[in-house]
């Protein structure tokens, strides 16, 4: 029986790809009507600033694309917020009809936490992302720790919403940067703050070269969540079009895949709710 569950959150509690990509091109359609500029000059300007930042998925700062710059000069973020209010709602807009938890997964998680397990999550989003999107899909409570992986403070250019998604004292903990997936440190270094031994641990995640590698590596049981990979080309090709990965970036993973090659997952989950039985659950 085991004592811990952590779970991979993007394309593993919800579908980040689909939801990501279709509210990208929904704000790069209001952004291009806005500042009547090119879609493809824009996601230029996007993924530019996507590398200098390291991440994809950085709150606002759409903000410091130089379209927007050239159009509005140095007005503040408040002003900003107003100024590109349009694009803003169809992003959210998109993410709305977009984002919303697999199939089980509440009910899951909900039966799990009942069973005295632990439920912890990990990813490689900022904190900013990762709690904001736990809290609005409701399984904040049936998670006793998230481990975020350490980013730059996020600041909301509304005062009363950057209050209202500040998580609370001691959910959530970063992790350096040194610890990326697949670094088998993280889950030791998780599984030892949560006081429980690897062998009693279980880790899901939807990347068999990064999640389920990492967690052999570990001696932590691993479950692929194949249902993660199952997304539009479409959707795949938007995140790629912007995406913050150099060509070392490029290059490194393409040697993680080798090295990986061989490594098979202990469970194979076509749902979030196969986890049940290795919980003694039905």
């Amino acid at each position: 029986m085991k004592r811990l569950l952590i779970t991979d959150l993007d394309n593993t509690l919800y579908d980040w790809v689909t939801y990501f990509a279709r509210s990208l091109r929904a704000m790069v359609d209001e952004l291009a009507l806005l500042l009547d500029a090119d879609k493809e000059q824009l996601l230029d300007e996007i993924q530019v600033n996507n590398r200098q930042l390291g991440t994809v998925e950085q709150p606002f700062s759409v903000f410091e694309l130089p379209s927007v710059r050239r159009r509005f000069g140095a007005a503040t973020p408040h002003e900003l917020k107003t100024a590109l209010d349009s694009a803003l709602h169809a992003f959210n807009s998109e993410r709305r009809r977009s984002l919303y938890l697999y199939e089980g997964v509440a009910e899951t998680l909900e039966q799990i936490s009942e069973t005295g397990v632990l439920i912890v999550g990990h990813t490689e989003a900022s904190l900013a992302n990762a709690y904001y999107r736990l809290l609005r899909l409701g399984v904040v409570p049936f998670v006793r720790r998230l481990y975020v992986l350490e980013s730059p403070p996020v600041s909301h250019p509304e005062p009363v919403r950057q209050a209202e998604l500040q998580p609370p004292p001691g959910l959530v903990i970063e992790v350096p940067r040194t610890e990326r997936k697949p670094n088998p440190a993280l889950l030791l270094d998780i599984c030892r703050r949560e006081d429980v031994d690897p062998a009693e641990c279980i880790y899901v995640g939807d990347s068999r070269t990064k999640d389920i590698f990492m967690a052999r590596q570990a001696g932590v049981m691993s479950a692929w969540a194949k249902y993660g990979t199952l997304y539009a080309s479409e959707d795949w090709a938007t995140v790629v079009r912007v995406t913050n990965w150099t060509a070392e970036d490029v290059k490194a993973e393409a040697e993680l895949r080798s090295s990986a090659s061989g490594t098979s997952p202990d469970l194979v989950l076509n749902s979030f709710q196969e986890l049940l039985p290795v919980f003694g659950l039905k």
